[in-house]
């Protein structure tokens, strides 16, 4: 999907949902499973959350805006 015309430039943020449960993947783990490590000229970034506490959501949304409002400069 990454490699549509359409999301050629598009930043990429992934929010690794349920950190607040025991066994929870890590960021490496989970740029690992997803294949991270292979995109190439791409902005990413992993942001560990827990979506009932509402740990790490703020965090990447400004992760996103602020790329955002990068690219628009």
């Amino acid at each position: 999907m990454l490699e549509e015309d359409e999301l050629r430039d598009a930043a990429l943020l992934v929010f690794a949902n349920k950190q607040d449960m025991v066994g929870a993947m890590s960021s490496a783990e989970v740029s690992d499973a997803l294949g991270l490590g292979t995109l190439k000229n791409r902005q990413w970034s992993i942001y560990k959350t827990s979506a009932v506490k509402g740990d790490g959501l703020t965090e990447g949304l400004d992760w996103l805006v602020n790329i955002i409002q990068g690219s628009k400069q």
